[in-house]
């Protein structure tokens, strides 16, 4: 789905516009990469009850970055969209405080996860805890990766990925 060749070979979001891997994507190749895979995982995501969202049990949702910085190229869209939605969820916050203003967040709506998955394959790291037995990750490779409370969960949700989605597997 994703078209360019042998991506999954490649260093994910790090080879983006990175003169030194094998594999090139331009900035406009990773937002169109970033739309199909969300678009594609969407179906299965949709299926959670309740899911939690933190940034690494911290209340960094900056991560690493400055979104100020990132607002003057083919990656503003998606960083303006994240930035509104952390201030619109009171997650975003320039004054230094003495208490932490939030280390979680419920995922209101099935969009939520696409704002959130985003900025997770730009290496910003956070933990998805849906329904109470599964952890799972969106990876810099636009892959997801999940955890699951026992076997019984984790053959519940291959079935049920594999019945909507139609996934290569990797473990």
């Amino acid at each position: 789905m994703l078209i360019t060749k042998d991506f999954y070979q490649s260093f994910g979001f790090d080879s983006v516009e990175n003169p030194y891997t094998n594999i090139k994507v331009s900035k406009k190749q990773w937002v169109h990469m970033e739309d199909l895979f969300f678009q594609w995982i969407s179906p299965y995501l949709s299926t959670f009850g309740q899911t939690v969202v933190t940034p690494f049990l911290s209340n960094d949702w900056e991560g690493g970055c400055h979104l100020d910085d990132m607002m003057d190229d083919e990656f503003a869209e998606v960083y303006e969209e994240y930035k509104a939605f952390l201030i619109g969820n009171d997650l975003y916050d320039h004054t230094p405080t003495l208490l932490e203003n939030s280390r979680g967040y419920q995922i209101a709506h099935i969009g939520d996860f696409s704002i959130l998955g985003k900025m997770a394959a730009r290496n910003h790291h956070y933990l998805f805890f849906a329904d109470g037995d599964k952890v799972f990750m969106f990876t810099d490779s636009l892959t997801f990766q999940m955890y699951c409370k026992d076997k019984e969960v984790l053959h519940n949700e291959m079935r049920k990925i594999g019945q909507l989605l139609h996934p290569d597997f990797l473990s």
